[in-house]
């Protein structure tokens, strides 16, 4: 856990938006192209993308935002009754400014960044990153089982932390947080830090043999 000398007043923080990035289908979980073709990898992304989003569905949010260039992974979050939301062409953490600038246009106040290759995430997660900004931090990540990357980031609207996803992006968000004297606590979290990414990963959530995901008809109505 780092923290920073300022501490941010608890509140109701009412209205946290999650924001789900995905990439491209036929650019998604290279690093599987070893051990999986490529409809596979596909129909993987769209698998995670589903337990996560029927996930975030039974969790106190006040919207689903999921940002990708892919029309079919758009599809689907809107059968989940999340707002699609069109990538502009860039890089992940570009991708991510425009979301942000967004979900806060549509009345968040705080912000939940899932990547759609963590399937184990739980509403307990959601709400445990929530209470951590509820008292009194401005951000709070998850990290990945080797404590570098980030496997969540919750913030506050107005923390105005950049994004900086990528290898060991978990150190570099603590660093930029500490740098503009922001409170930011670490999540432990056993479901949390597992993702998708790797032939090791992969064999690891196979080996749960989880049922499929709930249907999306089951959590949400239809997105705006």
């Amino acid at each position: 856990m780092e923290l920073a000398s300022r501490q941010s007043p608890p509140d109701s923080l009412a209205n946290l938006h999650a924001v789900v990035p995905v990439k491209r289908l036929e650019r998604a979980k290279s690093r599987l192209a070893a051990v999986l073709a490529p409809a596979e990898r596909r129909l993987l992304v769209l698998e995670m993308l589903g337990r996560v989003l029927a996930t975030l569905c039974r969790s106190p949010l006040a919207a689903i935002w999921v940002v990708s260039g892919d029309p079919l992974v758009l599809a689907q979050a809107s059968r989940y009754g999340a707002r699609p939301l069109r990538e502009r062409e860039g890089e992940l953490n570009s991708a991510l400014e425009h979301a942000r600038a967004v979900a806060i246009a549509a009345g968040a106040d705080a912000l939940l960044i899932v990547p759609a290759d963590v399937p184990l995430l739980r509403a307990d997660d959601v709400r445990g990153m929530l209470g951590l900004l509820r008292a009194g931090a401005d951000v709070a990540l998850a990290p990945d089982d080797a404590g570098l990357g980030t496997n969540a980031l919750a913030l506050r609207a107005t923390a105005g932390l950049p994004f900086s996803f990528g290898e060991e992006s978990a150190l570099r968000h603590m660093g930029l947080a500490a740098e503009r004297g922001l409170v930011a606590r670490r999540f432990a979290s056993p479901t949390l830090e597992l993702d998708v990414d790797d032939p090791v990963s992969l064999a690891r959530y196979r080996a749960l043999a989880l049922p499929p995901p709930l249907a999306p008809c089951v959590l949400c109505p239809p997105g705006p």
